[in-house]
């Protein structure tokens, strides 16, 4: 007989000799013989059996803990939920309140997608034709000008936002009032051009529409002026001017009338 099989018959005889050991104890006859030869087979099988008993109620509370996970995650998910219907709610209450002061007022609009040009900085909006939209219309938020209408269907416009190197308009600076026009780069600064090099410009001034142009109603906030360099024999400054309205938090717009439709 191999070593291995002389091993498991060992240990066999002594599983049925502690077996048996532990029946005499739990019937009529004990005495102290067996009680002091049960002993350590009875301390082996409470170490088994809470063993078990602790590995049973390890694997419960790796259960417990994934069940709490789970409705931590299911919490979190509906706290942002309702964290971003307050968040849109008190925006669009921002919305109404511009309606309400804005006259030339047409209407206001959800951004839903991106534009289909990749060359261009477009986005589309949920309003159309139907909803009195015209090309080249003014959108604006509660922080300034985002862009103007670029193509009109019957459910939904392309707006062309303030960045593009397309965009244009009319504009001043609110405290000297010397006008000039604003333009995209691309980029998220604008280009104040057209101010000639004798004129004082100061970094952080608000920039405004002038309403010259007859697209943009006056007094509109586009931006505030950020670098200012006068090169020697330069016509005009170079200024650039950090939009109010970050393009890529755009949500909801208001649509105006243009500046000539106005009279």
């Amino acid at each position: 007989m191999s070593k291995g099989k002389k091993r498991a018959a060992i240990f066999l005889g002594i599983i049925l000799f502690a077996l048996t050991l532990m029946t005499l104890q739990h019937g009529k006859t004990s005495n102290p013989f067996t009680a002091a030869v049960t002993y350590p087979f009875n301390a082996l099988n409470r170490f088994f059996f809470n063993l078990g008993d602790s590995a049973k109620n390890a694997w419960n509370c790796v259960d417990e803990n994934n069940k709490l996970k789970n409705e931590h995650a299911v919490l979190l998910a509906e706290r942002q939920h309702y964290t971003e219907i307050i968040q849109e709610n008190i925006r669009l209450k921002e919305v109404l309140a511009l309606r309400a002061q804005e006259h030339s007022f047409v209407t206001a609009a959800k951004v839903i997608s991106k534009g289909y040009d990749r060359l261009l900085n477009l986005v589309i909006i949920d309003k159309g034709r139907k909803d009195g939209i015209e090309k080249g219309m003014a959108a604006i938020t509660p922080k300034g000008l985002a862009g103007k209408i670029y193509s009109v269907k019957e459910d939904y416009s392309e707006l062309l936002l303030l960045k593009d190197a397309n965009f244009s308009a009319a504009v001043r600076l609110q405290n000297s009032r010397t006008e000039g026009v604003i333009s995209g780069t691309g980029h998220s600064l604008c280009a104040l051009n057209y101010i000639p090099p004798e004129e004082n410009v100061e970094a952080g001034e608000v920039v405004v529409t002038s309403g010259l142009d007859g697209v943009f109603p006056p007094g509109l906030f586009v931006g505030v002026v950020g670098s200012i360099k006068k090169e020697g024999v330069e016509f005009f400054q170079h200024i650039e001017v950090m939009p109010f309205q970050s393009a890529a938090k755009l949500e909801e717009v208001v649509i105006l009338k243009k500046a000539a439709a106005r009279k």
